[in-house]
């Protein structure tokens, strides 16, 4: 994982990404993010799962007719895992309240999806 000031603001830009919902979306407003996710996360065996859930999105998105029901998944698994992470980090600094409210967003954009 990268430094605490890159990890923190790559979650900034993710959330900035996610922020104006679902539906003012395009598939390459994520991939950017999603290519960095991927980059920073590795293959790291804590992060794996993630990891290759975020490979699933990319794909999705990239697939030029997204499966709602698919993608709708793949943002809820991600939010558990990203919840389960914000855990995981302990109580110090920022880190774990910004994750979990990453988990929220992440969340809240699969309840978006129609």
């Amino acid at each position: 994982m990268e430094s605490h000031e890159q990890a923190s603001d790559l979650l900034d830009q993710t959330m900035d990404t996610l922020k104006p919902g679902v539906m003012d979306m395009t598939p390459q407003s994520g991939r950017g993010i999603l290519d960095q996710w991927i980059a920073t996360l590795g293959d790291a065996e804590n992060t794996r799962e993630i990891t290759d859930l975020l490979q699933q999105l990319k794909t999705q998105l990239t697939a030029g007719d997204p499966n709602p029901g698919e993608m709708q998944q793949i943002l809820t698994d991600l939010s558990t895992n990203t919840h389960e992470m914000s855990v995981n980090v302990g109580p110090e600094g920022d880190m774990a309240t910004r994750l979990e409210a990453l988990a929220s967003t992440l969340q809240a954009t699969a309840g978006q999806i129609k």
